[in-house]
């Protein structure tokens, strides 16, 4: 076998072997059903995923895959990039664990402030279901409004706090008025049956 095709075919088994890093876009992530967003921050060697309760930093470990184990439980979590705009988060060995995100925005920095602002109203309305116990189930309905408004994207928010604002108006003895405007927006109030 000449030198030329023992080259070629060493070449082709390298080519084979190594997989293109897929150059994953920072910004806001969503899961398919709309539930949850995070922002991720990408670099080539680091994903950081910012949850609403926390930060968490992935580090390579191949290809394109990424990997954080919790510092507590010591539970490994990976992340693999599929696309650009793509993301699969899992555990390894966990059978149906894989769940999918792709890019809704790439502002970075909007679902920080979002949190913040929706988490301290949820802690609002929490304190009141505490101190106002004859409308506690009231105060509980806002309070699970603007938690889910501090991390859900606008969709899934709009449809959940559709089914929340029905349920208000289940006990709510005045109808046309929301008692948490701050967390239920007017439109979605007065288009809740």
């Amino acid at each position: 076998m000449s030198l030329r095709c023992l080259t070629i075919a060493l070449l082709c088994l390298i080519g084979s072997n190594v997989s293109a890093q897929i150059k994953l876009t920072s910004g806001q992530y969503t899961t398919q059903d709309g539930y949850y967003t995070v922002t991720i921050n990408f670099t080539d060697k680091e994903l950081t995923l910012i949850e609403p309760n926390r930060t968490s930093v992935y580090h390579k470990l191949e290809g394109n895959v990424f990997q954080f184990i919790h510092p507590t439980n010591k539970i490994d979590y990976r992340i693999e990039v599929t696309s650009p705009t793509t993301i699969q988060t899992f555990k390894p060995g966990a059978n149906n664990s894989r769940y999918t995100l792709t890019l809704s925005g790439r502002d970075a920095t909007a679902s920080n402030d979002q949190f913040n602002t929706y988490f301290a109203l949820a802690e609002k309305y929490k304190a009141k279901m505490l101190s106002d116990q004859k409308d506690a189930q009231l105060w509980s309905f806002c309070a699970a409004a603007a938690m889910a408004r501090s991390s859900m994207n606008e969709e899934g928010f709009k449809e959940y706090a559709a089914k929340v604002a029905s349920s208000i108006k289940l006990i709510a003895i005045n109808k046309t008025k929301c008692p948490c405007e701050d967390a239920i927006p007017m439109d979605i109030w007065n288009g809740a049956k």
